[in-house]
């Protein structure tokens, strides 16, 4: 199997928003060349020149950098928003109108896949049964209207997130029903599969394995965002020998998890989130450790670079 070890620039947020600001932590602190742009750091509502402005910093500093920003993903913002799945009709068309632009852009800066969190079910919706799976068929309906707006832009896919409530897509068998093969007018719907959702209330089993999720799903998912996390909740940790006592997810399982799956090629995004009060400097020496780790694992099993 191969496997190319990247970052997505969620550590970035509030503290390095410029992609001058970002683009030489990748690339001279951690030495990675990958990178999986958090949606947080750009302005979708900026109008075309704002946009355009936008889209030239990222593709200025990666050239500059060396950097390959393969995809960008929905980040805390849109993550505190019920998108695709709100009760209102207008607001669903809003979701629908901001994952356009996300499309648009992401063809703007040369990434070829966007996409993550789609959405969540309000409380009341979630409790009715026929309002449950009314919305469930209308997600779906978008999501292969967004997926012909994907191809038309030359994109490579659109991804959706296992997330770690009951009222979003976070089970297999929610995820299983929304990926696609895609066919001429659409880009298929594929999984980024986070390593740390497997806390959602009230699952059991697989639906709460990582390993499970990884040996299933390893193939449909061309990115696996890598945090530290315990099963009692999301906690985006980094890799520290601190954090890897309390966490669950150890490297060489997730690589071996992978291989069972079938998966020829993978993409391993680190999606740390620091709090925002933590220390600017320990969140870089958190971040440099996590890579480290990460990559011995990865010469550990003789993986392949992608």
């Amino acid at each position: 199997m191969r496997v190319r070890l990247g970052v997505n620039t969620c550590f970035a947020v509030k503290r390095w928003p410029r992609p001058a600001d970002w683009a030489p932590i990748v690339r001279d602190r951690l030495g990675l060349g990958l990178v999986q742009h958090s949606l947080d750091l750009v302005n979708l509502d900026a109008g075309p020149a704002g946009i355009d402005g936008q889209a030239d910093a990222i593709r200025t500093a990666a050239s500059a950098h060396g950097l390959d920003v393969q995809s960008t993903f929905t980040g805390l913002a849109a993550y505190s928003s019920n998108m695709l799945l709100d009760p209102e009709p207008s607001r669903r068309e809003e979701g629908a109108g901001w994952f356009e632009r996300a499309i648009a852009f992401s063809a703007t800066i040369g990434a070829g896949a966007t996409g993550g969190h789609v959405g969540a079910y309000s409380v009341g919706d979630w409790r009715s049964a026929d309002r449950r799976a009314a919305l469930w068929k209308e997600l779906k309906v978008s999501l292969e209207r967004l997926a012909g707006d994907a191809r038309r832009e030359g994109l490579e896919c659109l991804v959706v997130e296992n997330l770690a409530a009951a009222r979003e897509p976070s089970t297999m068998a929610m995820i299983r029903d929304l990926l696609t093969d895609g066919d001429a007018g659409h880009v298929p719907i594929q999984l980024c599969l986070d390593v740390g959702h497997m806390c959602v209330p009230g699952t059991t089993g697989q639906d709460r394995d990582p390993y499970a999720w990884l040996r299933a799903l390893g193939g449909s998912a061309p990115m696996i965002q890598l945090q530290q996390s315990d099963e009692h909740g999301d906690h985006h940790w980094p890799f520290t020998p601190e954090r890897n006592v309390a966490g669950r997810i150890d490297a060489d399982r997730v690589i071996g998890a992978l291989g069972e799956s079938g998966a020829d090629k993978s993409l391993l995004l680190l999606e740390v989130i620091p709090p925002f009060e933590a220390d600017d400097d320990s969140v870089l020496d958190d971040l440099e450790v996590s890579v480290e780790y990460w990559r011995e694992a990865i010469d550990r099993q003789g993986a392949e670079a992608a």
